[in-house]
């Protein structure tokens, strides 16, 4: 007999390929998980079942309206950059902030928000006065060293110094550097002077064009005679259209410069001050970013990629992301919403023209399955998928905040004046190390030690010790000590660099935000939005809950009867697909091994009496009896063709009883619509035949008979 089992519905077995699935596939238990299950159990399944739910989308429908919302959030901002330039007050961050201090003041509710902050401020200050713990976490963070980590760490203003660094870097850049006669325009040059200049050039060879453009950045920076022909710069007269360019911004020299452009967010206040004195002293200064002049294509790539920026637009958007433009936490909290709100939707609050396009496909997505959204679903699936995308940004955000807090529990043991003492003294010591200036690796740890003093962590508290620990833990990696670097020729500093703590730490860290602490935030906020607008019914957070029932997957594996869809139809000829009317039409021999165990299957779903015999309740026969009768009778067949193999079948099947391994329960398909085998209480007979009650107890009483 066939490896397949006798069907007596005379319909479409499993094909060959899905009863091998279920004889070799061992059941998916409990705990058991591999491929996205692990991804999804260790924190990343948040952004994998976010893919999941935006894959149905059309790829050319997404992208087209990729293209057009990134051109529009692009022109947007270009006409919202103009309106934060001038005197704080005047811009629309300045007003936005000056309406909350007028709540604050002027309103029950603005004064109920400042009482509620300022209880919160006090508590802390008093928790941080009696506890160690308190003060930890009210002063005490650590600072992340890898540059893309320090932007993401420092919120919106991290967001304004990588972008600042960028147009600085790009306003001191000498015009010769690329020759575009475009940024002459951030002179105060029009477009016809410029054309005008470019005329002047014509004919003259690389290096006198390249004079001529030097000599003219010199003149519309106000620089002398003197200075030109004479003096510190003659040689270099790039070094002195810097050291110009520096002054003109606020700063005392370029080395100023540098020193605060290098890195904004540890020379803040430094930085603010430097470029209102420039814009007090020397106007406001716009920067010129990729424009071009010239012909129709000058201007449609200018008005596609370039953009210009001003001092005091950079200074007045810090001033609404460090809250110093306002006076109240309303009145400070509302222009720092606001540039959240814009760098999560269009990443131009700080960023470049092609920024907007990376946005683009989030809203893209969203637009796409809101207008595909069943009738009375498209509020909540748009709200939905905002809410859920714009999580992601802030996410990120302050669960790197989150994991630097806990960092800096590493400091408990001291204030913050003892922070810093630790931090200068951990950097001597690095910058020695990195001159190779310990002989030996005893030295270096003796300094080591000496550094880790200042932690004054012998005094703590046993639960404080274990909190500290914690804290460097997560820190580790970060504010550090670098390897030790012998001095002697023969060394092994190559391995000891390899060594560094960072290789763990930077992957860790990086892990804990995307994995851990920004899908709980962004499944909350998603939640959240279902409490208030209501769920769709294709959820975002469909994917995720469904892999998280490993037992619901468990079971749909062992028996596919909960799944209807894994039940294979006929062909479509209406042929049942099965080896057994296969083997019979081509004249193959067929295996006796298995038919016993489909009769002992068949009489385990029969229903029995008291006695374990069958039970015959006197129904008429029909096809189905007639076909039952035919698998165990010589006299008795399903049709012409099959007749004389089934019978075959029976006798070797009845011979070789006992001989054959038990075989797993089959799936059948009676007909085009499925039917499925529940369990061990239910027959297939009471599923076929659930219409004729009557019909049913013949069955039962034949059946009863033949397996005596």
């Amino acid at each position: 007999m066939s490896n397949q089992a006798i069907n007596k519905f005379n319909q479409g077995l499993q094909s060959q390929s899905q009863v091998n699935f279920l004889q070799n596939t061992p059941p998916v238990m409990q705990g058991q998980n591999t491929g996205a299950d692990v991804v999804q159990q260790t924190g990343g399944g948040g952004y994998l079942n976010r893919a999941k739910a935006s894959q149905d989308a059309n790829p050319l429908t997404t992208l087209g309206l990729s293209a057009g919302i990134g051109y529009g959030l692009g022109q947007a901002m270009d006409s919202f950059g103009p309106k934060c330039r001038g005197e704080y007050d005047k811009t629309v961050l300045g007003r936005l902030g000056a309406w909350g201090d007028k709540v604050s003041r002027d309103t029950k509710f603005g004064r109920f928000i400042e009482r509620v902050f300022g209880k919160k401020t006090r508590f802390m200050d008093a928790w941080a006065d009696k506890s160690r713990l308190g003060y930890a976490l009210k002063n005490h963070s650590t600072r992340p060293d890898w540059k893309m980590a320090k932007m993401s760490y420092y919120g919106l203003e991290g967001f304004l110094d990588a972008d600042t660094s960028n147009v600085l870097e790009n306003f001191m850049k000498p015009i010769t550097e690329k020759c575009n006669l475009g940024k002459f325009e951030q002179y105060g040059m029009s477009a016809d002077e410029i054309k005008n200049f470019a005329q002047t050039l014509v004919g003259k060879t690389p290096e006198q064009y390249k004079e001529a453009i030097r000599l003219k950045e010199l003149e519309m920076l106000g620089a002398t005679r003197s200075q030109i022909t004479s003096g510190y710069f003659t040689n270099d007269l790039d070094k002195l259209i810097k050291e110009l360019k520096a002054k003109k911004l606020g700063f005392d020299s370029f080395e100023h410069y540098e020193k605060l452009a290098k890195n904004i967010m540890e020379h803040k206040e430094e930085f603010m001050q430097a470029l209102e004195k420039g814009i007090r002293n020397n106007g406001d200064q716009v920067v010129s970013i990729n424009r071009f002049v010239g012909g129709p294509v000058a201007k449609l790539k200018s008005h596609l990629g370039g953009r210009t920026v001003s001092m005091s637009e950079i200074l007045n958007k810090f001033k609404a992301a460090s809250g110093k433009g306002n006076t109240t936490v309303l009145g400070r909290m509302l222009p720092k919403s606001l540039g959240y709100l814009l760098e999560g939707c269009t990443n131009r609050f700080a960023g470049g023209k092609l920024a907007p396009f990376m946005q683009a496909f989030i809203f893209a997505d969203m637009l796409y399955h809101t207008y595909t959204a069943p009738k009375g679903e498209k509020i909540k699936t748009m709200a939905e998928r905002f809410v859920n995308d714009f999580t992601y940004f802030i996410g990120g955000i302050l669960g790197l905040v989150g994991l630097h807090k806990i960092g800096g529990l590493k400091y408990i043991g001291t204030n913050a004046a003892g922070r810093e003492a630790y931090r200068a003294a951990l950097t001597a010591h690095n910058a020695k190390n990195a001159a190779k200036g310990f002989a030996n690796k005893k030295l270096f740890d003796e300094s080591a030690k000496a550094v880790d003093s200042l932690l004054n962590t012998k005094g703590l508290k046993w639960y404080e010790k274990a909190l500290q620990k914690v804290g460097r833990f997560v820190n580790m990696g970060n504010e550090h000590f670098k390897p030790y670097l012998s001095p002697n020729g023969a060394n092994m500093n190559l391995f000891r660099r390899i060594m560094n703590t960072n290789i763990i730490g930077v992957p860790f860290r990086i892990w804990a935000v995307m994995f851990a602490f920004t899908p709980l935030i962004v499944k909350a906020t998603t939640k959240f939005t279902h409490l208030i607008f209501g769920r769709p019914t294709h959820s975002v957070l469909d994917e995720e809950e469904e892999v998280q029932d490993p037992e619901q997957a468990a079971q749909s594996m062992v028996n596919p009867n909960q799944n209807p869809q894994a039940v294979p139809a006929a062909d479509a000829n209406n042929t049942p697909n099965t080896n057994l009317i296969n083997q019979t039409i081509n004249n193959q021999a067929v295996n006796n091994q298995t038919m016993q165990n489909q009769a002992g299957q068949n009489q385990a779903l029969q229903p029995q009496n008291a006695n374990g015999q069958m039970v015959n309740n006197g129904a008429p026969q029909n096809n189905t009896v007639n076909q039952a009768q035919t698998m165990n009778s010589q006299n008795q067949s399903v049709s012409q063709t099959t007749t004389a193999t089934q019978t075959q079948t029976v006798n070797n099947s009845n011979q070789n009883n006992g001989n054959t391994q038990q075989e797993p329960v089959r799936t059948y398909i009676p007909s085009a619509a499925p039917v499925q085998i529940g369990g061990p209480d239910t027959t297939p007979a009471d599923q076929a035949m659930a219409h004729a009650d009557k019909a049913e107890k013949q069955i039962q009483s034949v059946l009863a008979g033949l397996y005596k």
